[in-house]
C-alpha cells in the first residue's frame, strides 16, 4: 500500500500540526500526526469520518496485536484531527462524535530500581573518560531530580544553577523548577569543565559528545542508561523477558523512567508531601503522581502500624 497522501490530505494534516503545536508537546504532535497519516492513507476522509471505513481500520489494528492503551491513543488522535477540521470549516461540527469511546486500560505497576541497584548503574561507567562522567551523571540528574528524558537532553548550560536546574519546556510546554543537591552541582561543574575541552564552541546544550556535538534526542538517553542498566544489573531489569515479548525486536528500554519512578519512591518513603512530588516531576494531575503510592508502601505500613486499632488486633 502506497504510504502517500494526496495535495489535499497533505495540507490538512500540515493544518492540523500546525495548530496541535498550540497545545500539544512536540512529541504528542509527531505522534498524532503519524496516526492521522496512516488514517489518511487507509483511505480516511478529511471531511467527514465513515463508520464502516474506521470500524475495518480499527480491525486491522487490533489484527495487528496493537495494545489497547495505544489503540486509545489513536482514537484520540483521530477526535483531535477531526475536532481541528471542524474548527477550520473542513468537516461538519461534532464530526468526532462518531469515534468510540476509548477501552478501559488497568493501570499499570510503576516499575522503580531500589536504591543499590541505581548506586550500581552509577559505578557502570568509567568515569575516567569524558563520556563515562557524562553517562554517570546524566543518570544521576535522572535519579535525583525525576525528569524525563526529552527534557533532561533539552538542558542547556543556563538551565543549571547551584540549588535547582530549570526545565524550560516540559511535557506540555510546561516550565518548572527542579531542586538538585550541592554535590551534584559539584560534579555537574567538574564535568562543564571537561566539556570545555570538546570544543563546542557557542553551542549552548549540556550534554555533548566527545566531539562536541548535542545529543539530539531522548533516544540518545534511552541507549545510554539502558547500556549502563544491561551492563550493571543484567537479568535483573527483566530484560530477556522483554526482549522475547517483543519478538525479538530491538528494546529501546524505559530505563531513563525507571529512575525518575525511582525519584518518587524515594522521596515518598521519606515523607515528602504528594503535592511537592507532584510539582518536581511535572504532572499536572495528583492522579498521575498517586500511581507511585503502588511502588513502595513500606512507609504507609509503618504509619498505620501506629494506629491504636492496629496495635490491638496484635494483643493476645
Amino acid at each position: 500500500m502506497s504510504t502517500a497522501v494526496d495535495a489535499d490530505k497533505q495540507d490538512a494534516l500540515a493544518r492540523f500540526a500546525r495548530i496541535l503545536r498550540d497545545s500539544r508537546s512536540p512529541s504528542t504532535v509527531r505522534l498524532y500526526v503519524g496516526v492521522v497519516r496512516r488514517w489518511l492513507v487507509f483511505g480516511g476522509a478529511v471531511d467527514r469520518l465513515e463508520p464502516a471505513r474506521l470500524h475495518a481500520w480499527l480491525a486491522g489494528r487490533r489484527a495487528q496485536r496493537v495494545a489497547p492503551a495505544t489503540i486509545n491513543v489513536d482514537i484520540k488522535a483521530l477526535r483531535a484531527f477531526y475536532d481541528t477540521m471542524a474548527l477550520i470549516g473542513a468537516a461538519p461540527q461534532a464530526e468526532s462524535n462518531n469515534l468510540p469511546n476509548g477501552r478501559h486500560v488497568p493501570a499499570r505497576l510503576v516499575r522503580t530500581f531500589n536504591d543499590e541497584q541505581v548506586l550500581a548503574m552509577l559505578a557502570a561507567p568509567d568515569v575516567g573518560t569524558f563520556v563515562g562522567l557524562r553517562d554517570s551523571l546524566m543518570m544521576r540528574t535522572l535519579w535525583e531530580t525525576g525528569l524525563r528524558a526529552s527534557e533532561l537532553v533539552q538542558l542547556g548550560l543556563g538551565d543549571i544553577q547551584p540549588d535547582a536546574v530549570y526545565v524550560a519546556a516540559g511535557k506540555g510546554g510546561r516550565s518548572r523548577w527542579v531542586p538538585i543537591s550541592s554535590e551534584l552541582h559539584g560534579l555537574l561543574m567538574g564535568y562543564l569543565e571537561l566539556r570545555n575541552t570538546t570544543r563546542p564552541g557557542k553551542l549552548a546544550a549540556l550534554w555533548v559528545s566527545h566531539r562536541g556535538h548535542a545529543l539530539r534526542s531522548r533516544r540518545s538517553v534511552w541507549a545510554i542508561v539502558t547500556r549502563h542498566a544491561r551492563a550493571a544489573l543484567g537479568g535483573a531489569v527483566n530484560y530477556e523477558r522483554v526482549r522475547r515479548a517483543a519478538r525479538q525486536r530491538p528494546w529501546t528500554g524505559q530505563y531513563p523512567h525507571l529512575l525518575r519512578a525511582s525519584m518518587a519512591t524515594t522521596l515518598l518513603r521519606h515523607g515528602c508531601p504528594l503535592p511537592a512530588i507532584m510539582q518536581m516531576l511535572g504532572h499536572t494531575s495528583l492522579d498521575s503522581t498517586a500511581r507511585y503510592l503502588g511502588c513502595d508502601i513500606e512507609h504507609l505500613r509503618a504509619a498505620v502500624a501506629k494506629h491504636p486499632r492496629h496495635r490491638s488486633a496484635r494483643l493476645p
